[in-house]
């Protein structure tokens, strides 16, 4: 069964709209779910559409080190300890989150964006061999995003990778899987999540057939194109 997982943008403290990668036009989300963009409203209204086991969240402010969302995300592990959060905030938070971690189940997304080399991902991965890293391989403009070694080191990565295809992030313009990275051996060796452009239960189902682990999700739910009867049928 291919696993569904909503996805949190935070800024700030509030839930934006990510389109394309172009952060600096991100404006807090407008969602069909609810009224407000505040981080415990928007999960509130995911959880209500469909029980969720898992929430990815991605803290932009410290992904760019312009600040973090620290207290948002203690805060959504305290009101929500069912939930298994996967969190992408870039490199420098990764030892504040792996020992500080007590009131959820917290994994952690190490992505190609945020590091300048493959041996920066290992060595993190070798200080704490004992948690389930998440490998994020960000594509965008035909090339993968931070060292392109990365695709020559596939035997250092976990073996849950998410491909996140930034282009078609927030655009609904449906799946586009990058060819260049070779999806035939992606998907027989790890476990595949995609994100970018999911914007139809066919897409989804596309994602199956191709033998994707799962899917990440915003603006084909916060606009409904996906719906609790879509993802009731598609996960059952």
């Amino acid at each position: 069964m291919m696993q569904i997982i909503p996805v949190l943008d935070l800024s700030k403290g509030q839930v934006v709209h990510a389109k394309k990668g172009n952060r600096k036009h991100y404006r807090p989300i407008q969602s069909s779910l609810c009224s407000s963009s505040h981080p415990a409203e928007i999960v509130r209204g995911y959880l209500e559409l469909y029980p969720f086991r898992t929430l990815y969240v991605a803290d932009l402010d410290a992904i760019e080190q312009r600040g973090d969302n620290r207290s948002t995300i203690q805060a959504l592990c305290l009101e929500h300890p069912e939930l298994e959060i996967w969190l992408d905030s870039g490199l420098s938070l990764v030892s504040h989150y792996l020992e500080n971690q007590s009131t959820c189940s917290l994994r952690i997304v190490l992505s190609t964006e945020s590091a300048n080399s493959a041996f920066a991902l290992a060595s993190l991965m070798t200080g704490y061999p004992g948690h389930p890293f998440i490998l994020s391989v960000d594509y965008r403009a035909g090339g993968i995003l931070g060292t392109p070694k990365i695709m020559q080191s596939k035997d250092l990565w976990p073996l849950d990778v998410i491909i996140l295809n930034l282009d078609q992030v927030g655009t609904n313009n449906g799946v586009a899987f990058p060819h260049e990275l070779g999806t035939e051996n992606l998907f027989d060796q790890y476990n595949i999540y995609y994100g970018g452009g999911i914007n139809s239960p066919a897409d989804l189902m596309r994602l199956k057939t191709l033998g994707a682990a799962g899917a990440l999700l915003a603006t084909a739910l916060h606009e409904q194109a996906i719906n609790s009867e879509d993802l009731l049928s598609f996960c059952q």
